[in-house]
């Protein structure tokens, strides 16, 4: 039953597609074009009709029959014959003959991506994924198709006991690891059976596909989940222990995606990690911009932030430090960033109870007079204000 779960008639479209691409006209391997009566010539028009007869969902005609066993006199390696037999006899019902004919048609050209795909809608009609899977493997590298074929891969994915199969095809073709979690990744719902799938490689160590990290904890971010999505970051990310208060406060350039961690700079201004624990920003005094930001997830209670700054920023320049809570957007603290005698500025506010994560942002807001502002953060801080006063991570 659970090979159903990737649908036969999605197979059979892929096929269909197939045989009339790989059925054009071509010429031969010295340029020189071939004459009509050319076996090669008489193939590929004949594999190109029957292929928009099988796009269009139709049966294939008696007249084309005797095409097909002349190209099986003239070349006699060739597998389309044994591909067209074998569709004539699986329309017939005799389904073990068209699997013979198939992997028949497969030993003469193992690059055939239509023998592939017969083999594959078999295998899977008759509940043997992994080989169904294997020769999907083979596909995608001589087609390319491994988009097209993850959304498919994502349905069987949750069926019962369909992931010890797809994580031992995914260790044969790690290309399709990404692009199945992708497209599973766009539900919250599925955390539990990406987490299953998994193999531990990032984004960027499996072909470039989409960040479907970002994405998952993306979407459980929008369901509300905050607390699921931080401890998933974390996971993916490989960020030990909990987290409490900011994190990387010395903006650090580490290979930890957002939210949890730091979003830098926007169209109305830059912001630049020293290496030595500073943030060096420039505000263009034009447009709000929203400079740093980070979703934070305090429990409950009072916190303490503070930082050093540096640069010529004065009372009034429109640069402030805002916390509010990420659902409901209630704001908790507004916090202007100035140059003080002392240089370091800090402000108090409390997290209540119902506030599940919050949003960090450093924005700039454009005066009267707009002027661009270059300043720096450092030792930045956010504590907790534990009983008697005193302050904890």
């Amino acid at each position: 039953m659970a090979a159903r779960a990737i649908p036969v008639a999605f197979i059979a479209a892929l096929l269909a597609f197939q045989v009339v691409r790989t059925a054009m006209v071509r010429q031969s391997p010295l340029g020189t074009p071939l004459w009509p009566g050319h076996p090669q010539m008489v193939r590929n028009q004949t594999m190109a009709e029957i292929g928009t007869i099988a796009a269009n969902g139709d049966t294939i005609p008696p007249r084309l029959l005797p095409r097909v066993e002349q190209i099986a006199r003239q070349m006699p390696l060739a597998p389309e014959p044994f591909l067209i037999h074998g569709a004539l006899a699986q329309i017939e019902g005799r389904d073990e003959k068209a699997e013979r004919l198939y992997r028949e048609a497969r030993s003469r050209d193992p690059r055939s991506p239509a023998a592939r795909y017969f083999l594959t809608e078999r295998y899977l009609r008759t509940g043997r994924v992994e080989q169904a899977l294997a020769e999907m493997a083979v596909l995608s590298r001589l087609t390319g198709a491994v988009g097209v074929f993850a959304p498919a891969l994502a349905t069987y994915a949750r069926t019962a006991g369909a992931v010890p199969h797809l994580r031992r095809f995914f260790g044969l073709a790690p290309e399709f690891e990404p692009a199945v979690l992708s497209a599973l990744a766009a539900d919250a719902r599925n955390l539990g059976l990406i987490t299953a799938l998994w193999s531990g490689a990032k984004p960027s160590d499996s072909g470039g596909q989409s960040n479907w990290q970002t994405l998952i904890v993306g979407k459980l971010i929008e369901a509300g989940d905050f607390a699921r999505a931080h401890d998933a970051w974390r996971q993916f990310a490989g960020v030990p222990g909990p987290v409490r208060g900011v994190f990387n406060p010395q903006f650090h350039k580490l290979d930890v995606p957002p939210p949890f961690n730091w979003t830098f700079g926007s169209a109305g201004g830059l912001a630049q990690p020293t290496g030595e624990g500073e943030l060096e920003l420039i505000y263009f005094g034009r447009d709000e911009a929203i400079l740093a930001q980070q979703t934070l997830v305090l429990a409950p209670g009072r916190y303490v932030i503070g930082m050093q700054v540096g640069g010529d920023i004065k009372p009034g320049s429109g640069i402030a430090w805002s916390i509010e809570c990420a659902a409901g957007k209630q704001p908790l603290l507004t916090l202007p960033v100035e140059r003080r005698a002392a240089g370091r500025v800090q402000a108090s506010f409390t997290v209540p109870p119902w506030c599940e994560a919050q949003q960090l942002r450093l924005v700039g807001s454009p005066g009267e007079f707009p002027k661009a502002i270059e300043f720096t953060i450092g030792q930045l801080q956010l504590t907790r204000l534990v009983a008697g006063g005193a302050a904890g991570r």
